[in-house]
């Protein structure tokens, strides 16, 4: 550590030259091998079209990985649906009912991912269950007075 002192007629000037940084956290050459560990890689069993477009992407366009990921971790229905949505937007708009499509779009990815509870699973929401069973660790106002008199809060 250095330290550097300048004075001058009215002031004095302290400074310290900060350390080096942890040899983990340098720019070395080791890095590399870390970095490829990290990279997107698509798996084997992939077809030939997507492992063609994967290095379309990456090789040419040089697209990060993180957006790589993003587009290959969606499926095909989905992509013809997000598709679909994005070629009916137009005709929505021509027909001046681009906010009603988008609303309704809305409404249907809500009711679209709801889910269908198993038999025997409880629902997060007590009013929905059998005798109105709560699920473990939720916390309400007979809890809290259960912890108070056991002295636990």
């Amino acid at each position: 550590m250095f330290l550097y002192i300048v004075i001058s007629v009215d002031s004095l000037i302290v400074a310290v030259a900060p350390k080096p940084p942890a040899k983990h956290l340098r720019d070395d050459d080791d890095d590399d091998d870390d970095e490829e560990e990290l990279k997107f890689k698509i798996p084997q069993t992939t077809t030939w079209w997507k492992k063609r477009i994967f290095i379309f992407l990456r090789e040419k366009l040089r697209l990060p990985d993180i957006l790589l990921m993003a587009l290959f971790s969606v499926t095909m229905k989905a992509w013809i649906v997000i598709t679909l949505w994005f070629l009916l937007a137009p005709i929505a708009r021509k027909y001046e009912v681009g906010p009603l499509y988008i609303l309704a779009t809305g409404f249907l990815i809500i009711l679209l991912n709801l889910g269908r509870r198993q038999q025997g699973d409880v629902s997060a929401y007590s009013i929905f269950n059998e005798d109105f069973r709560e699920i473990p660790g939720t916390f309400n106002a007979e809890r809290i007075d259960r912890d108070l008199r056991a002295g636990q809060l």
